[in-house]
């Protein structure tokens, strides 16, 4: 049975364990967020009969009014393409989730305090 809560859920948790310091987030961060964080937006699903293929953006924000905030971002980019190409999430009796790695970009959207980028992911959903 189709279950995208529980694969967010999961995500947005494992997320929350790759970078000491960075937190993540499903849809929107909260107002009072801490630098540097990221949210999990834009998933799309199409059924592949015993489970789905899910697209979903990372979006990662640093404080771009630090000297490194550059660099922080670009190396935040590529902890999490690490961590997250070719991993495997599962949630017990429910599903099980290989993700991969698709691309990065910058974002058209600019604000003066921070440094953005978009890394696009897919996962295979297989439920149980």
């Amino acid at each position: 049975m189709t279950n995208t809560s529980a694969f967010i859920e999961k995500l947005i948790n494992y997320l929350n364990t790759v970078k000491t310091g960075f937190s993540a987030y499903y849809d929107r961060a909260p107002q009072n967020r801490t630098y540097p964080y990221g949210v999990v937006s834009g998933i799309t699903a199409t059924d592949l009969g015993e489970g789905d293929l899910t697209s979903f953006d990372l979006e990662l924000y640093t404080d771009d009014k630090k000297a490194s905030a550059t660099e922080e971002l670009e190396s935040l980019c590529d902890d999490l393409r690490n961590a997250l190409h070719n991993r495997v999430i599962s949630y017990d009796g429910v599903f099980a989730a290989h993700v991969g790695y698709e691309g990065r970009d910058t974002s058209d959207e600019r604000e003066d305090d921070l440094s953005h980028r978009r890394l696009f992911f897919a996962a295979r959903i297989f439920y149980l």
